[in-house]
């Protein structure tokens, strides 16, 4: 019988590759009884991990929000390490930086958590946890309604904390990237705070990779006026590149590599 934790790993693994796992399918694959299985499930449930369902298992709320997130972190991942590298440069002690939700911003908090005296607000649960270990770093999370789909808040008591603050800086991402439509989310829920965001910072910064280029999400939150900064990689369109030059915005351009041929 293969060892507890090889078991409680397989499932795991397993959920995360089709969001179901039967039991009998789980005890043909690794050698051991249903009744194995079914400890090994009630085990990872009372952990928060799965949750129980008929035959089998299905992957917790918390799980699948990790899931998400680390799925979408994959996504162009040099390209968002690159450009949060060229973002946290951007920043000095004694700033106050406002950060979005999104894995590009998540990639950003990383690279401040060895930072000394910079105070971060944001709206994402993720960023919170990843400097959490970050002892010189002033870290406000704050207050709303926890998304369903996504590990960030939204609603009116974010947005009403928002209005009265005023950072150095708001590094904001975007679901879609056009010359015609502007800066857009899929989730209509998150763009009334963005948008405040955007109109309270003293420098907005976009943080996208070209991927997101050409593409209309549901809600225009800012148009590409309202930033100061643009940062993103050397794939980015030369249409949008144009209608940031003409509208006076700092574009800073990143050529990612990947990290096994860094020196």
């Amino acid at each position: 019988m293969k060892p507890i934790a090889y078991r409680r790993e397989h499932i795991l693994r397993k959920l995360r590759q089709e969001s179901f796992a039967a039991v009998d399918v789980l005890a043909a694959d690794l050698g051991c009884s249903a009744m194995t299985i079914r400890r090994d499930l009630a085990r990872l449930e009372s952990q928060g991990l799965v949750e129980r369902s008929r035959g089998g298992a299905v992957p917790s709320r918390r799980v699948t929000l990790q899931f998400s997130l680390e799925d979408k972190a994959q996504l162009c991942k040099n390209e968002k390490a690159a450009i949060a590298r060229a973002a946290a440069q951007l920043i000095r002690p004694r700033d106050h930086v406002l950060l979005d939700t999104g894995t590009t911003a998540l990639a950003l908090a990383h690279q401040l958590a060895s930072r000394e005296d910079i105070t971060v607000v944001t709206t994402s649960l993720a960023v919170v946890s990843a400097l959490l270990s970050a002892p010189a770093v002033d870290c406000m999370l704050l207050g709303g309604t926890v998304r369903d789909s996504s590990p960030d808040l939204y609603g009116p008591l974010l947005e009403d904390n928002l209005s009265r603050l005023h950072p150095d800086w708001a590094f904001i991402g975007c679901d879609g990237l056009s010359v015609s439509s502007g800066l857009t989310t899929a989730d209509a829920r998150v763009a009334r705070a963005t948008s405040l965001m955007v109109a309270n910072a003293s420098s907005v910064v976009l943080l996208v990779d070209s991927s997101k280029a050409r593409r209309d999400s549901f809600v225009t939150f800012a148009q590409i006026t309202d930033l100061d900064y643009l940062i993103t990689d050397d794939g980015m369109p030369a249409d949008i590149l144009q209608a940031a030059a003409d509208a006076d915005v700092h574009t800073i351009l990143v050529h990612p590599t990947d990290p096994d041929e860094e020196t």
